[in-house]
């Protein structure tokens, strides 16, 4: 078992996104951005700088590798979307979760009061990681389901990583 450590994104970390992109297959990259033509600099850059869009960036490193990202994007009414991308060896292992939680806490920090993701309806894991978090709401316009989570209030997160 590998120690996992989640942080924030800081400055330098660009490089690491980029090959974390490079290395998603091609229906990871569609599940992620719903099309398959994706720039991928330009989309690492945007992770890179999470501060542009008062946004929270997460990174999951394990043994000094870059293996996981999310993202929390604030949006209007106390609301926040998040995302994720997780290389594929590393799936599977609570990673996702992981993220989910701490975008958890970092919403609750906010001041939010729920979290939605956009998913593809046969991105059968997404959707488990999401279900798996308790209480959620669901609707689904065409091939993408909204999921719903309640920030409620939560402990605030002690540590910059955390193990899993």
């Amino acid at each position: 078992m590998h120690d996992v450590c989640i942080r924030e994104v800081r400055a330098g970390d660009e490089a690491g996104i980029e090959r974390l992109l490079e290395g998603l297959d091609p229906e990871s990259r569609y599940r992620r951005w719903f099309t398959g033509a994706v720039d991928l600099h330009r989309a690492a850059d945007w992770a890179a700088h999470p501060e542009r869009f008062s946004a929270v960036g997460l990174l999951a490193i394990v043994d000094e590798e870059l293996v996981g990202h999310a993202v929390l994007i604030p949006a209007p009414q106390g609301r926040g979307e998040v995302a994720f991308e997780v290389a594929a060896p590393w799936r599977y292992h609570g990673i996702a979760g992981t993220l989910l939680e701490r975008l958890l806490d970092a919403a609750a920090a906010r001041g939010l009061r729920e979290l939605y993701a956009e998913v593809l309806l046969g991105n059968a894991d997404m959707l488990a990681v999401l279900r798996e978090h308790g209480e959620h709401a669901e609707s689904r316009e065409g091939g993408v389901v909204t999921v719903t989570l309640p920030v409620g209030s939560r402990p605030a997160t002690t540590s910059p990583s955390s193990r899993s």
